[in-house]
């Protein structure tokens, strides 16, 4: 597509098996993290068979760019990766919101969502930060933030996500620089915090590997998943850069589709 500025940006899109003009349909966006793309996040965490089943519309943008300041130590892992907070991101919101508007135009639709692994959990979280959007859930695997200047004027906004205890991408004990982010139990209680929940975290096994961590209360539903022995993958997935730590135990595709859409 085209975007208002002129720059010709990449997506995917498949509508489900089925689809009828006319009739509103949701959309799930499913954002790649840094060093993949579009295609292969689609085929990573797959939604088809969900989407298929309940008539879904699947969009899985491309950040396809190059990173403007070549002298950055990070300049090759930006050129797949979303511009989220602490980076100037107008370049990637507006694509996704004019990506919204296209589809908007092109096709009946009916609720947004978006979910994404790594930097994809990044922009997942960046557009959940807005004080406006097309997005009414969310679910960042693997990565995620919370920035009270930057996210404290969002309304209350469903979230779920999920993290492993073997992380070495991003550890949950947290960041330094240039992310400086906390542990991620912190990050997910200052969600709570905004979602309008009650201060105390519930603890409760899932699985035998899995502890769901849980607010009651609140004006949007909040929770987050920690999988042990998980590494930094999507859980369920098929990953063969990482295969020993993707956990098949739960699956992250089918729990983010019951939270969104169930």
């Amino acid at each position: 597509m085209t975007m208002s500025t002129g720059d010709e940006r990449r997506f995917l899109l498949r509508l489900p098996a089925g689809y009828e003009e006319g009739t509103p349909s949701d959309v799930l966006f499913n954002f790649h993290g840094a060093t993949s793309n579009a295609r292969s996040q689609f085929a990573y965490a797959d939604f088809t068979a969900l989407a298929d089943r309940d008539k879904v519309i699947i969009v899985a943008p491309d950040a396809n760019k190059t990173y403007p300041n070549r002298d950055h130590e990070l300049a090759t892992y930006w050129d797949s990766a979303w511009e989220g907070t602490k980076r100037a991101r107008d370049h990637d919101i507006r694509f996704v919101l004019e990506l919204v508007d296209l589809l908007k135009a092109e096709y009946c639709t009916g609720n947004f969502y978006a979910a994404g692994m790594s930097a994809g959990g990044d922009m997942t979280t960046a557009l959940q930060c807005a004080t406006e959007g097309p997005f009414i859930a969310y679910a960042p695997v693997t990565y995620r933030y919370y920035d009270a200047a930057d996210c404290g004027d969002a309304p209350p906004r469903p979230i779920i996500s999920f993290h492993g205890t073997e992380d070495n991408v991003v550890p949950l004990e947290g960041l330094d620089a240039p992310w400086f982010d906390p542990h991620v139990g912190v990050i997910m209680q200052s969600w709570a915090e905004q979602n309008g929940c009650e201060p105390d975290v519930i603890s409760e096994p899932h699985t035998d590997t899995v502890t769901r961590y849980r607010w009651m209360g609140c004006e949007a539903k909040t929770e987050w998943y920690l999988i042990e022995g998980g590494g930094h993958t999507w859980p369920g997935g098929v990953d063969a850069r990482d295969a020993v730590n993707t956990k098949g135990e739960i699956s992250a595709t089918e729990m983010i589709w019951k939270f969104f859409f169930e």
